[in-house]
């Protein structure tokens, strides 16, 4: 076990309705899961763990780009690119590691503790940021805490295509629209579409506002 004392963000989710899954269902949204999060390890440096067969918990060590993660998370598993749509209960929290052990269900502290507790009164389908009582002193926060509320409810009214449009345009960090067409092999002007009703600029103006509290304060 490693003692660490710094900043960082802890995603604990659980996959909504697991249980009524079929076991090849299942299976594939896990196989995708799995691959998913080890890109997610690769980019970000973070460290992941699956448990519970429905839930996994990630730990980002930069914590300015946890929301950018978990946003991404949630719309590739939405849209069902790989695997059956799948729905997400998120909780992301901000704060302090005292005790880090080679398993995260095992380590100690701030983050992990508020992050698990607001995961367990979550209803299903919520994404939930909850920041340091230092950063809350900022009203920053409590706009970005508000804001939340309303991107959930974006996400959790998305259509499979648009969370996929979405999905490329969070993951590729907001390229040309004909990138993402590319991709999709559909018309630029789709792309537009799907962006404008899905709310792309607001996605992107909530994520660049994420970050600036992050990197423009330290708690």
């Amino acid at each position: 076990m490693h003692s660490v004392n710094q900043n960082v963000a802890v995603l604990t989710t659980d996959i909504v309705h697991s249980t009524k899954m079929s076991p090849t269902e299942y299976a594939s949204v896990m196989k995708a899961l799995q691959s998913l999060l080890e890109s997610q390890k690769q980019r970000y440096k973070c460290k992941f763990e699956i448990f519970r067969g429905d839930s996994f918990q990630i730990l980002y060590p930069d914590r300015s780009t946890a929301m950018h993660s978990a946003l991404s998370i949630r719309l590739y598993l939405q849209s069902g690119i790989d695997c059956p749509a799948t729905k997400l209960t998120q909780s992301l929290a901000l704060g302090n590691v005292e005790k880090l052990s080679n398993t995260l269900g095992s380590s100690i502290g701030e983050a992990f503790i508020v992050s698990g507790r607001a995961l367990d009164k979550a209803s299903r389908g919520d994404l939930l940021v909850k920041f340091p009582e230092k950063l809350q002193d900022n009203g920053t926060s409590m706009d970005l805490t508000l804001s939340t509320l309303f991107l959930r409810k974006l996400l959790n009214g998305l259509t499979e295509k648009q969370s996929e449009v979405l999905f490329y345009y969070v993951d590729l960090n907001c390229p040309e629209q004909q990138s993402i067409a590319d991709i999709m092999k559909m018309t630029r002007q789709n792309v537009a579409t799907h962006l404008k009703r899905s709310g792309g600029d607001l996605l992107k103006s909530y994520l660049e506002a994420y970050q600036k509290l992050c990197l423009g304060q330290t708690a």
